[in-house]
């Protein structure tokens, strides 16, 4: 609105314009100067309004380029080359208007001010001169927008980025929690499923022995004691990992070194057994060793529940170089379970914790046995 009035003023002062034009091109851009507040909302047609003035009125063409900046920052090709091209006619018009002017009432000549006494000085500058100043202009205005939208689409597509990459976080963080809670449950099922199946071993012995052994009804009666305490004692720690109160181990007695006392501890309890190991010397790497432990430890609660009058057969084999294969087999028996089947999930866990080490797995029925074989990587 200020540009506009003083548009009107200096072309009263220049007298060569008929009133009714400059007054048509005031209440024009005065239309224009309130619908701006609806530039961005409407910009097509603000803009159709902004360039009616000074297209064909003397006025000027602030308000089309304002209305020019705002639709440059939302629309693209075309639409904006046609904008752009009516901002340009409507600029170089009003200037034009301008170049008709006294200097001391033009806009291009900064109000060159004749000296006292002297006649009022004429347009003397070639009429190109307001085509290229309002290229000038239009070009400027275009640019400013283009990479003001330039910007917010670059913040756009960070902050996009950015909570893309939160919800990957949680997702990922989601998937580590539950591959740590399919661990643990896949491991309190191994020890709790080993050691149950020998306690119900152990008062299955003490049931049949009845009263006519009684020490060995106290022998069968300590070791569930005993095996019961060690179950429990295991579910514990398999709890503090849960809880982050322990540290996780999968060392010591739940690896290879750890096999021998769980096959006399089968034999306690009643199983039949037989261990053949030859691993060259070198240490097993940890998640292998813990792996051997709960394969042995698997073949041995499967066979107590579905072949406890069958020998079962273990070898353990390797070398640094082979890595380690653990092949366990029985007879398979005529006899019904001991238990109730389970959950059914202690082989597929066993088949997903060698294959996420790079090992094999194979379980099934063979022939008239049941056979069991696993590689392993020696340094996993």
């Amino acid at each position: 609105m200020f540009c506009t009035l003083g548009a009107l003023v200096l072309t009263q002062a220049s007298g060569n314009v008929p009133i009714w034009n400059y007054t048509v091109g005031l209440l024009l851009n005065l239309l224009a100067a309130a619908a701006l507040v609806w530039r961005h909302r409407y910009p097509t047609y603000v803009l159709a309004l902004s360039v009616a003035g000074p297209l064909f009125f003397s006025t000027d063409a602030t308000a089309a380029l304002i209305a020019l900046y705002a639709l440059a920052r939302s629309q693209r090709g075309l639409r904006l080359a046609a904008a752009a091209g009516a901002v340009y006619l409507a600029c170089a018009i009003s200037l034009t208007y301008d170049a008709f002017r006294t200097r001391d009432n033009s806009v291009l000549t900064m109000r060159q001010t004749p000296a006292e006494g002297m006649p009022r000085l004429e347009w003397g500058i070639p009429l190109w001169i307001p085509w290229v100043a309002g290229a000038g202009l239009v070009g400027i205005v275009v640019t400013v927008a283009v990479l003001r939208h330039t910007q917010v689409q670059l913040a756009r597509a960070e902050l996009s980025r950015d909570r893309a990459t939160k919800q990957t976080d949680v997702m990922r963080d989601e998937m580590i929690r539950t591959e740590e809670r399919t661990r643990i449950a896949r491991d309190m099922h191994d020890t709790l499923a080993a050691s149950l199946s020998r306690i119900s071993l152990l008062a299955g012995a003490v049931q049949v022995g009845g009263t006519d052994n009684p020490e060995k009804i106290v022998t069968n009666a300590s070791m569930i004691r005993s095996t019961a305490h060690e179950a429990l004692d295991e579910l514990k720690s398999i709890v503090g990992v849960l809880r982050g109160s322990v540290p996780a181990q999968r060392g010591g007695q739940q690896g290879i070194d750890g096999i021998a006392e769980l096959i006399q501890s089968a034999r306690a309890a009643g199983q039949h057994a037989t261990l053949f190991t030859d691993l060259r010397p070198g240490t097993v790497g940890t998640v292998s060793g813990h792996v051997t432990f709960r394969v042995v430890q698997e073949s041995l609660t499967n066979a107590q529940k579905y072949a406890a009058d069958q020998t079962i057969n273990i070898a353990i084999t390797g070398a640094d170089i082979y890595g380690v294969r653990i092949n366990t087999r029985n007879k398979l028996s005529s006899r019904p379970p001991t238990v109730p089947p389970g959950s059914r999930t202690g082989l597929p866990g066993l088949a997903e914790q060698a294959h996420n080490i790079g090992g094999t797995f194979q379980a099934g029925v063979l022939g008239d046995e049941f056979v069991l074989d696993c590689w392993l990587p020696w340094h996993a």
